[in-house]
């Protein structure tokens, strides 16, 4: 008896500390209420930690809010799509003028891969600019991690309809809204919105930053990528900085990617 006492004493607490971040992040998404005071104090460490992290947030609006009233970096006059970045030496993504090789849409593709201690993350993404003012864009994100108690994952899902405001030679600004799915054992359809840039400084070079926010019961799901990109032609190839918040548990880290434009 007192070696079955030893035994639970052993496998009790080496069980629960043994909870990964999926799982709690999972528990977090799925909450539709505060009632507790854990789960208060919880929502406070939450909220604390975001505090760190709202200077990107307020960066982003502030960029999103000068775009929509067109008074940052020009007006939204007619732009036509280049075949791919720097296809002409000085020139990112857009034309002021129609020459014979320039597009009115254009369909990109990518992947990349998280390299997050513990946590392993792999996205897929598609952009579609239907014309140069208006796209659509989807995203599958794909995270797993190894556990004592076995292998969980989580992936998250999102469509958004995105508005091109900014349009010049050497930078594009954008915003957009959409839907997220969040799925597993969470399985819920959210409201997401987005807001970001791509800058091109210098051939072959772009520098890429996107925050997006995904809200879900009483918490959120929130993104933010930074990325360095060199073109070669219609590929790209980048690394950066992603911060992927599920609740209460962050993912943070290196992140590598392709990236194809048709």
């Amino acid at each position: 008896m007192k070696n079955l006492l030893l035994i639970a004493l052993f496998i009790i607490p080496f069980t629960v500390f043994s909870q990964g971040k999926l799982e709690k992040a999972k528990e977090d998404l799925s909450k539709d209420s505060q009632s507790t005071e854990e789960s208060s104090e919880r929502d406070r460490s939450i909220r604390l930690k975001r505090d760190h992290n709202n200077f990107f947030v307020d960066v982003f609006a502030e960029i999103g809010f000068y775009a929509f009233y067109g008074t940052l970096l020009g007006s939204s006059d007619y732009r036509s799509l280049t075949p791919y970045p720097y296809f002409y030496d000085a020139t990112g993504e857009y034309l002021k003028v129609d020459l014979d090789s320039s597009k009115n849409s254009q369909f990109k593709i990518g992947a990349s891969q998280y390299f997050n201690k513990g946590v392993k993350g792999i996205e897929l993404n598609a952009d579609y600019r239907v014309i140069p003012i208006l796209g659509i864009e989807a995203s599958y994100l794909n995270f797993s991690e190894n556990t004592l108690q076995g292998k969980e994952y989580l992936n998250v899902t999102s469509l958004l309809l995105k508005y091109y405001r900014v349009r010049e030679k050497n930078v594009s600004i954008w915003w957009g809204l959409g839907a997220t799915h969040v799925g597993n054992e969470v399985n819920t359809w959210v409201f997401t919105y987005t807001i970001g840039t791509e800058i091109f400084p210098v051939k072959p070079i772009s520098l890429y930053a996107n925050y997006k926010q995904s809200f879900i019961n009483s918490s959120s799901i929130d993104e933010f990528k930074i990325h360095i990109k060199y073109h070669i032609k219609k590929t790209a190839i980048y690394t950066g900085y992603q911060n992927v918040e599920l609740g209460s548990e962050t993912i943070k880290g290196i992140v590598y990617g392709i990236e194809y434009t048709f």
